[in-house]
């Protein structure tokens, strides 16, 4: 049992920096891992991780940095409770440094847990010492192959009568849901971080009978007594103890997982917890994770931190100089790169995110010498004979090898380019020739962009991330419909790291369409990264009623301060006209944004407050989006002559019952609803992950008609050909299967 023992770097959000990367610690029977970061859901299915595997789980902060994927991973395992394949029984721990519990608690708003029985334990503050030495943690976990303690670090930040401070401020904040909407986080008393010491118990010496006879121990029971660790009467009367018949125990590897989000938790680390001095006095293998951003990483101190730890221990830097070029969802990656070879207007290139020049060459320097923890690198403890790196998994998720393969490379039968190239120009010819008109809008270049930044339902999946639509309205900023887990992550694979600040900046509205997880998971780190840069512009967010609870519980986590508005404030009669109805603070950002009309209508789906949206510019254009629902005659009507028309198509016609019990649409009838509404073009979204990269596409596709794909990009002056992009995606993409479902 538990002979085979290895950590595993999972790499989320070392191509983006918007995620604190994930340590997996592997047994043959157990499992734990060391965060979990937004985006982990569609990392375990492109990386084929079982999360139902998962004993136990470790925050090194309690910040969506760290934990803003644990929603998407906790909605998977309550769908696996009690399924004898998954191997999950019905109860998860969680473990973490102070606020654990009040992040545990956001997620108790909007996601079932009684059926995980999610345990958690938020670690103390207080010192304990072990074995005498002044090593300051606190045991979480110990069974009969290992020991996981944790090592608290507070930074510069006071700690005393923390809780009753907080308190105070979030009453003086006004942090509540009352007045005029808006939610001031707390000033926290500072974000403890924890780092985590992992040992692995000795392994017993071998027993040796002719040495246990020779003392007059005869064989049987009393030889399994003393296999046990227990002392023995031998024949003679003498007392025959384990390590007289034993050879010497064999000390258990220690591993280390550091995250120092600042150079005031690296000096606390190293001038008062005695990790370091603990780590030299054993005698185990030693190896120390590194989590750290490049920004300490490239510091002169975090050098001097890394040459105090003893001669023997191996460093194994995670967000090191190589790693931001890694492809960590390459399956969508490769997807990406294939679309634009035949569309690089709709489809750019990935954008990579390295540091700056100078920040890459100290970081170089200082790392000299460590191990590059490379995405799905593996770390031996166990056997000894295996002890040490394994690169076995990583070169399967490189950029060099994506970019080696071929575009259109795969299994199945290579698509004749040529043929490709054919279909588009004749689709666009015939939509040239349609005849119909064009709006007038089209002439602006920059009037709207608009970007797909996920569209999958439910669940994500390798091609597909979680719903999100991003609208940019050039020199005047832009808006978010809904904003899915990972929608940091996405904006910054579209746009690069120094253009995404720039678009957080430029950052006005954010619509949010109803309750479920997967439209809004991503909102509160998107809230926490705008804050970063904005910190005195709180951003206008409109949505549904009980989402305004879960920002709340959230703001005491970290700070996320926001404008937020009830979409019931947003609707309006057949009467009514214009922004004149609307909240004071969200028609300032509108006529910022030139949004001349704004309304949210009450749509048909499983939830209450479910809503879709409808914009009108000041230069023409008319945008509308229907979030989930049944086709919905109060939306189509609305939604009348719109310029781009998003209507969700969870389903094929096949699958109408299931449509209806679930309150989706099928791909028909969001193509009838848009020529119902008379739109000039209608775009279909939030595909179930039956349909890995194309939908069914069947003879109720019309001409002005297309599917979006996951960082899809179009400018008002390229709509009139967008339809174009589906027969020749069909003939791209329609021979994949769908992918396997999870054991």
């Amino acid at each position: 049992r538990n002979t085979c023992c290895h950590l595993q770097v999972l790499g989320l959000g070392t191509d983006t920096r918007d995620t604190v990367p994930s340590v997996l610690l592997f047994f043959d029977n157990e499992r734990y891992l060391f965060n979990v970061g937004e985006g982990f859901q569609r990392f375990c299915i492109e990386h084929k991780i079982k999360p139902a595997k998962i004993n136990g789980m470790f925050l090194t902060r309690t910040t969506t940095e760290a934990a803003g994927g644990l929603p998407g991973v906790l909605l998977t395992l309550a769908d696996k409770v009690g399924s004898p394949l998954t191997g999950f029984g019905n109860s998860l721990s969680l473990y973490g440094p102070r606020g654990t519990h009040d992040f545990a608690n956001c997620l108790r708003t909007y996601v079932n847990v009684k059926d995980i029985n999610l345990v958690v334990t938020e670690t103390s503050s207080g010192e304990s010492q072990s074995g005498g030495s002044l090593l300051r943690r606190r045991t979480l976990l110990k069974n009969s192959v290992v020991e996981i303690s944790s090592i608290l670090l507070d930074g510069d930040q006071p700690t005393e009568d923390c809780t009753r401070s907080e308190k105070r401020m979030r009453v003086a904040s006004g942090g509540n849901s009352h007045g005029n909407g808006s939610i001031a986080s707390p000033s926290p008393c500072g974000l403890q971080v924890a780092c985590y010491l992992i040992e692995l118990l000795p392994i017993p010496g071998k027993f040796l009978p002719q040495k246990a006879a020779k003392l007059g121990v005869k064989s049987g029971p009393a030889f399994g007594m003393l296999c046990r660790g227990e002392t023995v009467v031998a024949a003679n009367g003498n007392e025959v103890k384990p390590e007289d018949v034993m050879e010497p125990e064999t000390p258990g590897p220690i591993a280390v997982i550091v995250d120092c989000p600042s150079l005031a938790y690296l000096r606390e680390i190293t001038e008062s917890t005695g990790l370091v001095e603990y780590a030299a006095k054993e005698k185990g293998d030693l190896v120390v994770m590194h989590l750290s951003p490049p920004d300490v990483l490239a510091t002169e101190e975090y050098g001097r931190f890394l040459s105090s730890w003893p001669e023997r221990a191996d460093h194994i830097v995670v967000n090191g100089s190589q790693s931001h070029c890694q492809a960590i969802f390459a399956s969508s990656r490769k997807l990406q790169k294939e679309m634009h070879a035949y569309f690089p207007e709709y489809f750019p290139a990935h954008k990579c995110n390295p540091p700056d020049d100078q920040q890459a060459n100290e970081l170089s320097n200082r790392i000299a010498g460590t191990i590059q923890g490379l995405n799905m690198l593996k770390y031996h403890l166990r056997p000894r004979s295996k002890h040490g790196v394994d690169e076995s998994d990583v070169a399967a998720s490189t950029t060099s090898k994506d970019d080696e393969d071929g575009v259109g490379s795969s299994e199945k039968k290579p698509i004749d380019a040529s043929k490709v190239h054919q279909q588009i120009s004749l689709t666009r010819k015939k939509l040239e020739e349609h005849g119909e008109q064009n709006p007038s809008c089209l002439s602006a270049a920059d009037a709207l962009e608009v970007t797909f930044l996920g569209t999958g339902a439910a669940i994500p999946s390798k091609y597909r991330n979680l719903s999100a639509i991003y609208c940019h309205v050039f020199d005047k900023g832009g808006f978010l419909l809904d904003s899915g887990e990972g929608v940091c992550g996405q904006l910054m694979r579209r746009y690069g790291r120094t253009k995404f600040r720039e678009i957080l900046m430029g950052l006005k509205l954010v619509w949010i369409s109803h309750i479920h997880a997967d439209h809004h998971s991503g909102l509160p780190s998107l809230l926490r990264m705008r804050h970063q840069y904005m910190p005195h512009d709180p951003l206008v967010v409109v949505g549904p009623r009980p989402l305004r609870r879960i920002l709340h519980m959230y703001s005491r986590v970290e700070s996320m301060p926001m404008h937020f508005i009830d979409c019931s404030e947003t609707t309006i009669g057949d009467d009514g006209n214009g922004n004149s109805h609307l909240p004071s603070r969200l028609a300032s950002v509108l006529s910022q944004l030139g949004i001349k009309a704004f309304e949210s209508v009450e749509v048909i789906h499983s939830c209450l407050h479910s809503y879709g949206v409808v914009l009108e510019s000041t230069v023409g254009w008319k945008l509308s989006y229907s979030g989930d629902t049944r086709p919905c005659a109060a939306f189509v009507r609305r939604a009348c002559n719109s310029t781009v028309f998003i209507h969700e198509a969870t389903f094929e016609e096949d699958l109408i019952d299931e449509a209806m019990a679930k309150k989706h649409s099928t791909t028909t009838e969001a193509i009838r609803s848009g020529k119902e509404a008379n739109a000039y073009r209608t775009i279909l979204t939030h595909f179930s992950q039956r349909y890995p990269k194309m939908p069914v596409v069947d003879e109720s596709f019309a001409d002005s008609t297309c599917v979006a794909f996951d960082l899809l990009t179009f400018n008002l002056t390229n709509l009139q050909h967008l339809p174009a992009i589906v027969p020749a995606a069909e003939m791209l993409l329609s021979e994949e299967k769908p992918e396997e479902e999870e054991e």
